[in-house]
This record gives structure tokens, sequence and C-alpha cells, in this order.
């Protein structure tokens, strides 16, 4: 039996994972009847119905579903092996590395010109991936994440707890406001990451419900760069990880109010790296991100 053309499985994988062909035809550069024709290809030539039509989206059916998560893996790894070829024909290797946007921004990327010099033949492309996904069936060489725990069933090591986190503002916006108690900062605007609504509630700890929903409000932002910005532009009194905010509070565009020390303790995750085994530029990656790691602490 002829196998089916590449082309034609890639179509199929990108309306199987947009749910769309439109979407699937944008992503491919090419048109939405070409998408159709592949498709439908396919199915006449396999036996087999793919996709079922729900209101505006397309859904796998339970054999299109099945194929689909056998092809993927098999598309991945001939994507990886293409990029590797490549690579290396200009004499250089590649790492493809997911990263938490607030852990590249504030902590790798500021560190990375370290592991150029030491690695100059390994480029590393970072991609934000702030949310969990699927790393086997993924293109990346290496992700470093938030959590708990490390993913199971990959290589991985704890990298840095977050600790603490402490109230920051900009120096301008404490003057003239005297701030010598936690609850004066309820005069103030507090600023919030959308991802952590509690973080000022938990702050000020205690049951008193009142000052709770009091601390709740606030404008919030999607992202750590943005909270901060604002904090330092002097918007507002923001909660945040001290381990992300130190280059600014060294800088002086943050000053941490002095009785930072006493926000009750909060369990908080730790940053982990996972590296695919076998992997000689992620081990080596992810041995210079532990090295890294243990000098700052």
């Amino acid at each position: 039996m002829r196998l089916p053309s590449l082309i034609a499985l890639q179509m199929l994988e990108s309306a199987a994972r947009l749910g769309s062909f439109t979407r699937a035809a944008a992503e491919l550069n090419v048109t939405e009847s070409a998408i159709s024709r592949q498709v439908q290809a396919l199915e006449a030539r396999l036996g087999v119905r793919f996709f079922e039509r729900v209101k505006q989206r397309v859904v796998l059916t339970a054999d299109g579903d099945r194929y689909v998560r056998e092809i993927r893996a098999e598309l991945k790894a001939i994507e990886r092996a293409t990029r590797d070829l490549a690579s290396r024909a200009g004499g250089m290797e590649v790492l493809e590395l997911a990263v938490v946007p607030t852990f590249a921004t504030q902590w790798l990327i500021p560190r990375l010109a370290g592991f150029r010099d030491d690695h100059p033949r390994i480029v590393v492309n970072v991609h934000a991936r702030p949310e969990p996904f699927h790393f086997a069936d993924s293109v990346f060489d290496a992700a470093i994440y938030f959590g708990e725990r490390p993913w199971e069933g990959h290589a991985s090591a704890r990298l840095l707890d977050e600790g603490r986190s402490i109230a920051v503002c900009s120096p301008q916006l404490l003057a003239g406001q005297p701030v010598r108690r936690r609850e004066d900062l309820l005069k103030l605007p507090r600023l919030h990451l959308q991802s952590r609504p509690e973080a000022w509630p938990d702050w000020f700890g205690g049951a008193d419900e009142a000052i709770r929903r009091q601390a709740r409000l606030g404008p919030r932002y999607d992202l750590f760069s943005m909270i901060t910005r604002a904090a330092a532009s002097g918007l507002g009194v923001a909660v945040l990880p001290e381990m992300m905010v130190r280059a600014e509070i060294d800088a002086g565009q943050l000053v941490a109010l002095p009785f930072a020390d006493e926000a009750p303790a909060r369990p908080s995750g730790a940053y982990f790296v996972t590296w695919r085994a076998g992997n000689d530029r992620a081990e080596r990656f992810a041995d210079w991100l532990r090295r890294q790691c243990a000098a700052s602490t």
C-alpha cells in the first residue's frame, strides 16, 4: 500500500488540531478548498471518515482521533530530524526550548550569554509556553515550567523554588504617601496578576473577609512583564515573587515595602526543567541551567 503524501498528512493534522479547515488553511498558507480536497482524498483512499461537522467546527471521529494521534508524533519527529539536519549542515546545533514567559524574561535571558559563550555551536530558540502541554508530542528539546512536581516519564530536574512574594512599587508612589502599616496599602492602588487573583488577599492574610474583599480590588494584568512595568511606572503596588523582581529592586526601579518580612508564609511551587533523554545539546543545557541556579541561591 502506498503511503499518503506528507502534505496531505500535514493538512489533516492541522485541521484536527485547530478544529477548522479555515484556520488550518491560514496556518499552512493554502486555500480552504485545498485542505478539504486533501482530507476527502484521504478518506476515500483509506475508507474512513475523519471528521464530523459540529456547528462551525470540525470534530474528529474515533478513527480520526486515533490516526491523528499516531501520525502527529511521527510528523514531529520528521520536523525535528529535518531541523537538526539543516543546523548540522550549517555547522551549528539548534535547541528548541519552551519556557514560561516570566522565567524567560526575568531570569533566563539575562544569563543566556553565558551559555552561548560556553557552547558557541548551540543556538537556543526560546518559545513562550505559559500553559502545560504534552511534551512528548511537541517539537521541543527541553522545557522550563512552574509547578509542584516534575513531569512524569521524562528526564527532569528541580531548578529554583519561587520563594516568598513581597509588596513592591515605584519609589515615586510612596512620595507623600506614608506607609507605616500593612493596612495602609489598602489606601493605595493594588495591581493584580490575572493568574494569581488571591495574591493580595493571601499577602494580607487573616480571616477578615472584608479586608480580603477590599484587597482584591484593582486593575489586573495578563503578563508578569506588564504588572512589573505598571508597578515601576507608579500605577500601584504589586505582590510579586522576590526572585523575579530582584533586578528591578537593585536598579532602583522598584522598592520593597519595609514590612515585607511580615507577610504570612504561603506554599509556593518551583521551576523545573525537562529534556529529552539522549539529546546531547538538551542535556548540556540542563546541566548549565542547574549550575546557574546553584550559583544564584
